[in-house]
């Protein structure tokens, strides 16, 4: 076999090695596309705004791509219209007819211009992670509808896949994804900065609320670092109280978490501390201190608030397990009375909620 034959095999494989993958980016793009609940501001009806609009942005950096020498051959339209398939445009009256169009058309600058805009907005919509997965797919696939603009079968087999224009607007599109990534990601990190800022105000809100209530506004300023400083020993607080009553075991255990925390015996939070575990405080001191707690862990990695968690829920289990229990329980061993069970179950939930911002 001379050396044109075996390239011309090569590339053979090549071509279907690339077109299962093109099918199965498809795929992946249809995962993102019916997650995605995006509707663009533009579009004149809601119908157009949901999911038709979303699935002809995937379609138009492909269509850009088939236009780039000037012209669409048949197999980059059927590439494109395997992916619209895929979709569910072709099924779609309107979706379809306007696929059409822009095949048999070429989108003026002016529409792709607008087109990019509303790809931008779709991308914010999306997850970082769907983001990634739009763009790589997106990659691949408009390689591959650049890759059979060739209506020569010789210099296909050769390996002549694309030509300038087409590797320039290759360049162009790769810049635009990038670019649009780029921004989503830098609206990601504004928003997250507005979002902590918002949930230091509402810390800030409730610990002023509840140190105004339990310190009184002349001691304010002074008690306000300590305060939070207790925060989260307060859930070991409403264990212990959730039969009515502090048990010595249970005071000795909460003491015991504080000094974990560096609170030390003979300072004003040590004392403050002692004041919970006499005098039995609200319903409402409790939700607010969990609410700036649950607030605080949205700031961690999800392993860092499962640590705590973990090891917050256990102090609140060994707290629980500390009153022995029902006094008519039928075997020994530490036992947990039914109101330290809902109590620790209600502080579960609490720092559970999904967070409101």
């Amino acid at each position: 076999m001379d050396a044109f034959s075996r390239r011309s095999i090569d590339e053979y494989r090549r071509q279907i090695n690339l077109k299962d993958s093109f099918a199965l980016q498809t795929e992946r793009l249809k995962t993102i596309l019916e997650s995605s609940d995006w509707k663009s501001p533009t579009a004149p009806t809601a119908e157009n705004g949901g999911w038709r609009c979303r699935a002809l942005l995937l379609i138009a950096p492909l269509v850009e791509i088939a236009w780039a020498d000037g012209r669409v051959t048949r197999r980059e339209s059927d590439a494109i219209l395997q992916a619209a398939e895929t979709y569910g445009l072709i099924d779609d009256q309107s979706g379809y007819c306007e696929l059409l169009d822009n095949l048999t058309s070429r989108p003026s600058p002016q529409a792709r211009g607008r087109m990019w805009q509303e790809f931008r907005n779709f991308i914010e919509s999306l997850s970082e992670s769907e983001r990634e997965d739009l763009k790589f797919c997106l990659s691949v696939q408009t390689q591959f509808v650049a890759e059979q603009s060739s209506n020569n079968l010789i210099n296909f087999l050769r390996g002549e896949r694309v030509c300038k224009t087409e590797t320039e607007h290759l360049q162009i599109i790769s810049e635009q994804l990038e670019s649009a990534c780029a921004a989503a990601k830098s609206l990601d990190e504004k928003r997250r900065v507005v979002r902590e800022a918002e949930n230091a105000e509402r810390e800030i809100s409730y610990i002023t609320a509840a140190a105004d209530y339990y310190y009184g506004k002349a001691d304010l300023n002074e008690t306000f670092d300590d305060y939070s400083k207790l925060i989260p020993l307060v859930p070991l607080v409403k264990t212990a109280w959730a039969e009515g009553r502090v048990t010595r075991r249970e005071r000795h255990l909460v003491f015991e978490a504080a000094k974990r925390l560096g609170i030390k015996p003979g300072t004003a939070v040590h004392a403050r501390l002692a004041e919970w575990l006499e005098l039995h405080p609200t319903d409402e001191f409790y939700d607010s201190a969990l609410e700036i707690l649950r607030h605080r862990w949205q700031k961690l990695s999800p392993e860092e608030k499962a640590r705590r968690k973990f090891e917050l829920l256990n102090d609140c289990t060994r707290i629980a397990e500390a009153s022995g229990g029902a006094k008519h329980s039928p075997s020994g061993g530490a036992k947990i009375c039914n109101e330290e069970i809902v109590a620790v179950k209600r502080i579960a939930r609490k720092l559970n909620a999904a967070a409101t911002v």
